[in-house]
C-alpha cells in the first residue's frame, strides 16, 4: 500500500453555532452580574430615582412640591426611621416606614420660598437602615426671584411664626458658641463649613465692624436677614457682640459626611483697607 493510501482525510473541526455561542456567553456574564449584585445588595438597599431636582425659577412666596420615589433592591427589609433636613420651612414625610425588598415608596418635599432670593439648595436627609448609606442625602435647588412688593423684609417670615421655632426660639438667652449652636448652624453648618450658605472661616478682629454690620442689618439680595432686633431679627446688641469673637476662632475639622464644602481660610486685610470692608462671608 503506498503512503498516500495510508494518510486518512483529516475530519474538519466543528464549530458551535453562533445562536450557541451567544447564549454560554450570556448565561456567564449573567451569573458574573448575579454575583455581584447579589454582594453589593445584600441587606436593605434604598436606590432613588434622582438624588437632585432642580425647581427652575420661581417667584418668592410661591410653595413648590416634588415626591422622590425610590426602591428597596435589596434582599431585606428596608426601614426609614427619620427623614430630616435643617430649615424647619421645608416639610418632609416619608410615604412608608418599612418598604419590602422590591417594593418601592416614595419621599415628599414641599419648599416654600418665603423670605428667599437667589439660588436657594435644601438638603434633606433620609435615616434609614440602608446596608451602604445609612443616612442618604437628597436636594432640592431653586433660583428665586424676588418679591416685587416694595418693603418686604426676609426676616418678616424668616422670624415669623412660621419659621421661629427654628430661628427665634433657640436664640433667647444664648450667647456666643451656644449663640452660634443654637442658631447660626441651621445655615452655615455645625463646624462652619458651610450648608445653605457659605462656610466662615476665621475671621481677624479687625472685621469686627463689618461681622456687626452683617448680622444686625443683613445682606440686601442674599437669605442673610438681619438679625438685629431694630430690623425685626430676635437678637441683642450683647448676643450678636457676643458672635464676634466665634468667628475670629478656627472652625473645627467637619465630620466626613459634611466635608464637601471646607470652611474659607482665614481672610486678610489689605493694608490701608478700613475695617468696614473685609472679605465677606457671602459671596
Amino acid at each position: 500500500m503506498s503512503p498516500q493510501a495510508s494518510l486518512q482525510p483529516r475530519q474538519p473541526m466543528r464549530r458551535l453555532p453562533a445562536a450557541a455561542l451567544c447564549g454560554v456567553l450570556c448565561g456567564v456574564l449573567w451569573g458574573v452580574l448575579w454575583l455581584t449584585t447579589a454582594t453589593a445588595w445584600a441587606g436593605p438597599r434604598m436606590e432613588f430615582q434622582e438624588r437632585e431636582h432642580h425647581f427652575g425659577r420661581v417667584v418668592q412666596g410661591k410653595v413648590m412640591d416634588y415626591r422622590f420615589y425610590f426602591t428597596n433592591v435589596g434582599d431585606a427589609d428596608l426601614a426609614i426611621s427619620e427623614v430630616t433636613t435643617p430649615c424647619g420651612c421645608t416639610a418632609v414625610l416619608a410615604g412608608q416606614d418599612v418598604i419590602p425588598p422590591g417594593g418601592q415608596s416614595f419621599i415628599d418635599v414641599s419648599y416654600d420660598s418665603a423670605a428667599r432670593s437667589g439660588e436657594v439648595t435644601r438638603v434633606i436627609t433620609v435615616h434609614s437602615n440602608d446596608s451602604e448609606e445609612p443616612e442618604l442625602e437628597l436636594k432640592v435647588v431653586a433660583q428665586v426671584d424676588a418679591s416685587m412688593h416694595e418693603g418686604f423684609k426676609v426676616g418678616e417670615t424668616l422670624f415669623g411664626p412660621k419659621c421661629a421655632e427654628c430661628h427665634v426660639d433657640p436664640t433667647v438667652g444664648k450667647l456666643g458658641q451656644e449663640l452660634y449652636d443654637a442658631s447660626c448652624w441651621f445655615c452655615h453648618g455645625r463646624q462652619r463649613q458651610g450648608k445653605t450658605a457659605p462656610a466662615l472661616g476665621a475671621y481677624p478682629p479687625e472685621s469686627a465692624g463689618f461681622l456687626r454690620d452683617m448680622i444686625t442689618s443683613g445682606r440686601l439680595g442674599t437669605e442673610m436677614p438681619g438679625f438685629g432686633k431694630a430690623q425685626g431679627g430676635p437678637l441683642s446688641a450683647e448676643q450678636i457682640e457676643s458672635l464676634l469673637p466665634v468667628l475670629y476662632t478656627t472652625p473645627p475639622p467637619a465630620p466626613p459626611e459634611e466635608e464637601s464644602e471646607k470652611a474659607e481660610p482665614s481672610p486678610t486685610l489689605p493694608e490701608g483697607t478700613s475695617s468696614a470692608a473685609p472679605k465677606p462671608f457671602f459671596q
